[in-house]
């Protein structure tokens, strides 16, 4: 690719911080960088006009984990470990909400749902049987039982009768949040 002077000299020249990807992770990097260092000149790079990775991919999900992604974290870490690792999400969803704001990225705490495949009861049933541990790990970092075993009331078909809800999981609009984010990072100054 030949870039132009103008390229050169307003993008590329006497550059402080590069950061490689627009998604979520890289444009709170560079805001963060925008915070340490107010006067730092920080590019961003992307391979396409749009962050292209998961960022703006996802179903919206603001969560600390499934019961059953707990699960899986418990197989290969400690417990202390899994609370630790509940916590840092936790708390970087509220820098998220607190950066973007609750309204400009369509957040919302409408709690979630994990459903199961029909024909994998024993999936469903080894998640069903650890509820009672893995809430009272987490109970004394999340202040209340997270979660619950619900009927399945909106008749989905082809899944389990009967689904595990996290009262605490919430919803943002990823397109939103983005666009804030994008925002953000093209006029801090």
């Amino acid at each position: 690719m030949d870039l132009s002077y103008w390229e050169i000299k307003h993008w590329l020249k006497d550059v402080d911080y590069t950061v490689v990807g627009s998604g979520i992770t890289g444009l709170n990097c560079a805001l963060k960088l925008r915070e340490s260092h107010p006067g730092a000149r920080i590019l961003i790079l992307e391979k396409g006009i749009l962050p292209q990775g998961a960022s703006t991919k996802n179903a919206g999900f603001a969560c600390f984990g499934s019961l059953s992604e707990l699960l899986d974290d418990l197989k290969n870490q400690t417990e202390e470990a899994v609370v630790s690792l509940v916590q840092k999400r936790i708390e970087g969803l509220e820098i998220l909400k607190k950066r973007v704001g609750t309204r400009a990225m369509d957040f919302h705490t409408y709690g979630g749902y994990e459903v199961f495949p029909e024909e994998d009861e024993a999936f469903f049933e080894e998640c069903h049987s650890q509820i009672h541990n893995v809430n009272k790990l987490l109970t004394p970092l999340l202040g209340e039982t997270v979660f619950k075993v619900k009927p399945n009331t909106f008749g989905l078909a082809k899944v389990h009768p009967y689904y595990i809800a996290n009262s605490l999981e919430g919803q943002l609009d990823t397109g939103k949040m983005m666009r804030e984010l994008l925002y953000k990072a093209g006029t801090a100054r």
